[in-house]
Order: structure tokens, then sequence, then C-alpha cells
């Protein structure tokens, strides 16, 4: 604040200052104009006189002195005559003034530049230019007193008001930032959620709205992380109290070491190992960390492999699992076990929220600049207040529904940190009671050069029989051509 009034008054008292002085200067430099003007002009005069009188400008210097000297009581102060020069109209100079030798001529460049004096139309004499200040008397210098007065007066009075304004500016703009660096200190100790005023609309009104949304998305982080402690301790802790349980029934004898109950702890170990994976793959994502294979890949076929991987998980809950292929799908350049990984966790999801007799439907679509893939189901549809949250890690809009067993319920936070990894977008659209579509945005890979015409013909293939019958199954085997296009089954 300090050093905001100091800054303030410095600029303030030295624009005053200048103002005043230049004021000033201004202000006797018109006024010695004004008296020299007017000194001129009663020489002038005295000098028509002179000559109406006397016909001639002789022994005019004497004249000069008595007029000088000649001063009444009742006017002590009357105009006075500047010592001019003068010279007669041959150039020859009868009054010598301040600077001049009587008797000798005029220099030509003064002489021209003089004032002519003239009587009938005649030029009877010239003035000289003058070299000192015009003479001033003491009303003019009184004058000129009460002038710099009131330049003085005015500048202080400036002064004062600079002052009283500075330390209001001041306040004005301390206030907000002292309000600001309070809050800040308070969420430094750890005393989240503070929000200033926003009292204006300039750049500390852009700052106080800037540390309110920081302020609250500290709280709400450290919300989150505390959930999501309580929620990785809860996750571990139901797998580890079976395991416990089971261990030590065994230990004390009441059950036996069966197959099954080894089953039921090996389960849970995968469980947890599960649990483990997806928060390292988290936190690899948070650190930049991930390393993608990244290569082209046909988003109908990957979405055709989706399908069969989860076909028996939908039969057993007798859920239909569609495909919708596009006809000229493109590819997309993607690592395809992480990829393939971001789809498992989306279909896992959208069985689990499906209902039997529902069904779920994987689908491409191929833009200008971009693929899309959707994962679009009929189930119980997501609130309008979750959409926003659903991928964040161990979040359930239905608190009351219990997560699913195997499920470390990181799935689709792991979607999203995979597929920003892509350098694409995910997200959610869903109205309650219809469903939920989560479509993922890729970009499109680069397409590959066609084939050069010049380019060595493709040796034929011998084709076999590809296709293994039995009574339950049929196995078939899709076989590419060198250049990579499908040419049997």
């Amino acid at each position: 604040m300090f050093k905001l009034i100091a800054a303030f008054l410095g600029v303030s008292l030295v624009a005053i200052a200048l103002v005043a002085l230049f004021g000033w200067l201004s202000a006797a430099n018109e006024f010695n104009r004004f008296i020299s003007q007017e000194a001129e002009n009663n020489f002038v005069v005295f000098v028509t006189e002179y000559y109406n009188a006397h016909g001639n400008l002789t022994d005019i210097e004497d004249a000069m002195r008595t007029r000088f000297d000649n001063r009444n009581q009742n006017n002590p102060d009357p105009p006075r005559l500047a010592p001019f020069g003068l010279a007669d109209a041959q150039g020859i100079i009868v009054l010598r003034g301040d600077s001049y030798t009587l008797g000798e001529t005029a220099p030509p460049a003064l002489f021209a530049s003089g004032t002519r004096i003239l009587v009938n139309g005649k030029v009877v004499g010239v003035v000289l230019p003058w070299t000192r200040p015009a003479p001033r008397n003491r009303s003019q210098e009184q004058y000129l007193q009460r002038t710099g007065m009131t330049l003085a007066l005015a500048a202080g009075g400036a002064a004062l008001f600079a002052i009283v304004l500075g330390v209001l500016l001041a306040r004005t703009i301390t206030q907000p930032v002292r309000e600001l660096t309070r809050a800040a200190q308070r969420t430094a100790k750890g005393e989240l959620g503070q929000t200033v005023r926003v009292q204006s609309r300039d750049e500390v009104g852009e700052l106080a709205t800037a540390f309110n949304q920081m302020s609250a998305d500290l709280k709400r982080a450290d919300e989150s992380r505390r959930q999501m402690t309580a929620d990785i301790a809860h996750e571990l802790r139901n797998p580890l109290t079976v395991i416990g349980g089971y261990l030590d029934a065994m230990r004390l004898g009441d059950l036996q070491p069966t197959p099954p109950r080894l089953g039921a702890v090996y389960d849970e170990i995968q469980h947890l190992e599960a649990i483990v994976d997806d928060l390292r793959t988290l936190s690899l994502a948070d650190a930049g960390a991930l390393v993608l294979n990244r290569q082209s890949v046909a988003v109908n076929e990957l979405l055709a492999r989706i399908a069969a991987r989860h076909a028996p998980q939908a039969a057993q809950r007798r859920i239909q699992l569609r495909v919708e292929p596009e006809a000229h799908a493109a590819a997309v350049e993607v690592d395809e076990a992480r990829f393939t990984q971001v789809l498992d966790n989306l279909v896992n999801n959208a069985l689990h929220h499906t209902h039997a007799g529902g069904a779920v439907l994987l689908s491409a679509e191929t833009r200008a600049a971009a693929t899309l893939v959707r994962v679009a189901d009929t189930g119980e549809g997501i609130a309008p207040a979750d959409l926003p949250r659903v991928f964040e890690r161990f979040y359930r809009g239905d608190k009351t529904r219990p997560a699913e067993h195997g499920s470390s319920g990181l799935g689709l936070a792991i979607a999203k940190a995979l597929v920003e990894a892509h350098g694409g977008k995910i997200w959610a659209e869903s109205e309650l009671g219809h469903g939920a579509t989560l479509i993922i945005e890729l970009p499109r890979a680069p397409e590959q050069p066609p084939p050069r015409e010049d380019s060595p013909a493709v040796k034929p293939l011998n084709l076999q029989t590809a296709a293994k019958f039995s009574r339950t199954e049929i196995h078939t085997c899709c076989v590419n051509d060198a250049a990579g296009f499908f040419v049997g089954v």
C-alpha cells in the first residue's frame, strides 16, 4: 500500500510541480511581453510628441532623462519608458538606450527590423530592439507576485487532493489484495474452500474470480482424494477379509483346505492384483509415463473381437450384444492392447448396468478428421447430476448399489486416462431411464499410400482348405495376399 501511495504521489507531485512551474514561466513571459509592448507604445507616443513639438529628434535623450526624473508625488508609480535605442530616418542613433552609442550609424539588420515611427505618413525614426527585460513598476511587480502566489496555492491544493486521492485509490486496490492474501494464507494452512468478494470487473476482479475457482477446485480435489482413499481402503478390505477369514479358519483347523476354498482365496488374490494393476495404470497416466505402442488398427475388426470376448458374459446375463460395423470405417492409430482395455472396461460397465432382456450396441462412425466409437446400452441411464463425474475414480452414482465382485471401481477412470493418452476424448450421453452411451473420439490414422503400379506382381497363393468341421463348432481362417488384401475364407 505504501509503495502504491508513494508511486502515485511521486508522479502526481512531479506533474503538479511541472505544471505550476511552466504555468508561472508562461505567465511571466506573457506579462513581460505585455509590459514590453506597452513600454514600446509609450515610447513611440513620447517620440511622436517630441517630434511634433520640436520638428526633429535633436536632444531627445535629454528630454527622455528629464521625463524619468519628473515623477510627482500624486503619481509615484507612473508608466516607465524602457531604455530603447532610437535612430532617425537616416539611421543615426539619437537615443542610445541600454546598448547603443550616440551618433553612430545603426546596424542595417537592426535598423530594418526596428519599429518605424510615422508622423503624417513620414518615417521620422526607428525604435531599435533592446536586450534587457522591460522595467516593471511596483503595481506590475505586485501583480506578478499575486499570480505566483495563486499558482503556488493551486499547486498545494492539487497536491493535497492527490494525497487524499492516492490514499483512497491505494486502499481500493490493496483491500481486495489483502483479502486474497488472507484467504491464500488460510488455504495454505489447510482451510480449503476459502472465497473472496468479487468487487469489480477489472484485473483485480478477475484475480478474485480465479482464486475462488481455484479454491473450489482444491476443495473438490481434496474431497475426491479423501473419498478415493476411503474407497481404496474399502476395496482392499473386502478381499483381505475373505482371505483372512479362510486362512484363519484353516489355521485353527475349523476348515479344511479344499480346492473350492483355496479357489475362493485365489479369486480374492486376483481381485487384489486387479486393483493394484489399475492403480498403477492410473499413476502412470497421471505422470505421463504410459508407453504406447501405436499401430494402425481396423475399428470394425477390433469391435468384433471385443464382442466375441464378452459374448459369454452377455449370454449369461441374457443381454443381446451386437456390433454395427461401418461400411467404410477408417483405421485408428492406437496401442491395440491399451485400447482393447478401454473397450473392455466400457463393455463391462454397459453389461453391468443393463438388465436381462436388454441390449448393448458397439458401433463406429468415421468423420473427416476423427473416428467415433460408441458403446450404448439400454440400462437405467445416468442422472444429469452424475454425468460430469462418471469418469472419477471409485465414483458410483447409485450409492445404495453394491460394486460388482471383481471390479476395482476404476474402469471408467482408466478408460478416460488411456483415451486422453492417445490424444482423444471420451464423454457420456444419457437420459435417466433410457440407457447411456459412452463415446470415444480418436484422431484418424494417416492413410496408407496406394501400391505403386510398377511394384512386383504378387505371386499366386496356394490356398488350402481352412475350415475344419466338428459336430459342435466351425473354425474359419481368413487368408490375405502379400499386399494385405482379403482373398478368401
